[in-house]
């Protein structure tokens, strides 16, 4: 599935939700392009962070994904969450 829709010329950015094994702070959100940042762990497990929010086409997305790898991260899931979105006007 592509990262973005392409409406005439406007791209209309898509919502993911990548999963990696490790901790990353939330102060790091801007390195991920204002993704959000939310660390999870279960007691005896390795955390897993979650970066959540859209994507505006799929060299977003490889930029990303680079990112994850170059800080020698184990990606767990890429998951597009909901049908492209517009942004919102507000």
């Amino acid at each position: 599935m592509p990262a973005s829709e392409t409406t005439g010329r406007t791209p209309r950015p898509c919502h993911y939700r990548i999963k990696v094994e490790g901790k990353i702070d939330a102060s790091w959100s801007g390195w991920f392009a204002g993704m959000e940042i939310d660390c999870r762990q279960v007691a005896g497990e390795s955390p897993v962070t979650v970066l959540d929010g859209p994507v505006l086409d799929q060299v977003a997305l490889r930029g990303l994904l680079g990112r994850i790898w170059d800080l020698n991260l184990v990606l767990i899931s890429v998951e597009h969450v909901d049908p492209c979105v517009r942004p919102s006007a507000e």
